[in-house]
């Protein structure tokens, strides 16, 4: 089974919460990241680099700079 952890990552660089939530996933099978942002090409190489990772997806979109948690 594989399990999706999505990145919380800010100006590139990944948050320590995402770690902590890819070596719990480790615990229940493939560990998928899911980065997403605007000019996240730092994080997806942080991502790939965290050891147990399976697979890392990326949607990086201008839009997302604009975007507020609100919208």
């Amino acid at each position: 089974m594989a399990v999706l952890v999505i990145a919380e990552q800010e100006a590139g660089s990944l948050k320590p919460a995402t770690l902590n939530a890819v070596t719990a996933a480790a615990k229940l099978g493939d560990v998928h990241v899911l980065v997403a942002g605007a000019g996240i090409g730092a994080a997806v190489e942080a991502a790939k680099a965290i050891a147990g990772v399976s697979k890392v997806l990326s949607a990086d979109s201008a839009d997302y700079a604009t975007a507020s948690p609100k919208h």
